[in-house]
């Protein structure tokens, strides 16, 4: 982005609005030379313009602003020290319950990690334990790596349960799920940890401003059958039919099609038909197969997970370990990132933003871009931008997740269909739209 983000912004919302400068200056009651001051840099934009702007056109405060970049190199750490720093004690009940601590946190991400320490000891798994105290839910997603003899309790169908879990064991929670964990009571006398990794995925922030202002009543017509694939279907045709304003008599006769008919059949039609039906619509056939939620809350022990050696079986650097992942959640990829080799000069470059956690003993080393190194020692967290070059010396275990953020499925093709020349003039476009 342009160093002076708010001119940039505002010559962005007058070609949108189609204003020339001497139009905006009769509008905002202003002379052409000071709007023109304005978009070289020269004067400030002041707030005061900013709110008479917003009364003025259709427009809102946040097309003014930009995300804060605080993650300038491509990347952000958090040292351990600097989370201990940070430690809360919550009571529940009128005791001790969990003992928080922030991880790694930008603003260039939704990201919203913690480290969370169990007080409450339980020397039973029963999910009706009195002493065991629910939340109410939450808005974010949630991936949870387990440390430790931890019971994890949640409610799904108002009916209470529990998984007990340990060390390397993870799970995923649907947002608005109520939940709570708790350390079992162990010979040890250990208390359990979690990294309880929350983000928001693509209902974010600016999704659910425009559904607020949308209003519930009119925002729940949104709303998809997603319990199986047929289902999705039928939902997600009727969606473009009436996006369309396509009557199933005009179905038929342009389609051979009986729309009745395909509402009412108990299997999902063929390929061919589908790619029929998506052709005619001028939609592309993935929009009339979404994926389904197959899952509200996923547990995955440890046990029964995936792995892989990277970047072969037979030149084992790094032994990857997936997670919980979701197939309705294709960008969010949990793995826990064995380094085996001290030496290796295998390096990565991911589409997502990431979030690194040295969840090992030992300390290591990680390069950016090939030009910046930082120790990444036990306890530290990292969170990478989107294809930063990053590479690993040193053994060590990483627990990593990534997410997609804005940038994946229809934002990800809108941005590839521009060229490259535009796509420079999307990030620096002072540009009138005419000369």
């Amino acid at each position: 982005m342009p160093k002076n983000i708010f001119n940039y912004k505002f010559k962005k919302i007058l070609n949108d609005l189609k204003r020339r400068p001497e139009d905006a200056a009769l509008d905002l009651g202003l002379t052409k030379k000071k709007i023109n001051q304005i978009l070289e840099g020269k004067k400030k934009l002041e707030f005061d313009l900013i709110e008479k702007a917003v009364k003025i056109w259709p427009v809102n405060y946040n097309e003014f602003f930009s995300v804060e970049d605080d993650a300038k190199h491509g990347f952000k750490i958090f040292k351990s020290k600097a989370s201990n720093s940070t430690e809360r004690k919550m009571y529940r009940g009128g005791e001790a319950y969990y003992l928080y601590k922030d991880t790694v946190m930008s603003k260039v991400s939704t990201f919203r990690p913690e480290w969370i320490q169990q007080l409450k000891v339980v020397d039973n798994s029963n999910p009706n334990n009195k002493g065991v105290k629910f939340n109410n839910g939450h808005f974010l997603h949630q991936f949870t790596y387990f440390i430790g003899p931890v019971n994890f309790y949640y409610i799904l169908n108002n009916k209470k349960r529990v998984a007990k879990m340990n060390t390397g064991d993870s799970m995923y929670i649907s947002p608005y799920i109520p939940h709570s964990f708790t350390t079992r009571k162990n010979k040890k006398n250990l208390l359990g940890n979690i990294l309880a990794l929350t983000y928001a995925d693509k209902l974010n922030t600016e999704s659910l401003n425009e559904f607020s202002a949308i209003g519930y009543e009119l925002t729940k017509k949104f709303n998809l059958n997603l319990k199986n694939k047929i289902y999705a279907f039928k939902s997600s045709l009727l969606y473009h039919l009436k996006n369309s304003s396509i009557s199933d008599h005009n179905f038929k006769e342009l389609t051979g099609l009986n729309l009745n008919r395909l509402l009412k059949n108990k299997k999902l039609p063929n390929k061919k038909v589908i790619d029929k039906i998506a052709t005619y619509l001028k939609i592309n056939s993935r929009d009339l197969l979404p994926p389904i939620q197959n899952d509200y809350v996923k547990i995955q022990k440890y046990k029964s997970n995936r792995s892989w050696f990277y970047p072969s079986k037979y030149k084992k650097d790094f032994l990857f370990v997936e997670l919980t992942n979701l197939s309705h959640l294709p960008m969010s990829k949990a793995f826990e990132l064995n380094i085996l080799n001290n030496k290796n000069n295998i390096g990565f470059s991911v589409p997502a933003h990431q979030y690194l956690y040295n969840i090992g003993s030992s300390k290591i080393k990680i390069n950016f871009n090939k030009k910046i190194k930082q120790n990444f020692n036990p306890g530290d967290s990292i969170y990478l931008k989107p294809n930063v070059n990053y590479k690993f010396s040193g053994k060590g275990k990483v627990l990593i997740l990534r997410i997609g953020g804005s940038v994946s499925s229809d934002a990800l093709y809108h941005l590839s269909w521009l060229s490259q020349k535009n796509l420079k003039r999307l990030f620096n476009d002072y540009k009138q739209w005419f000369n």
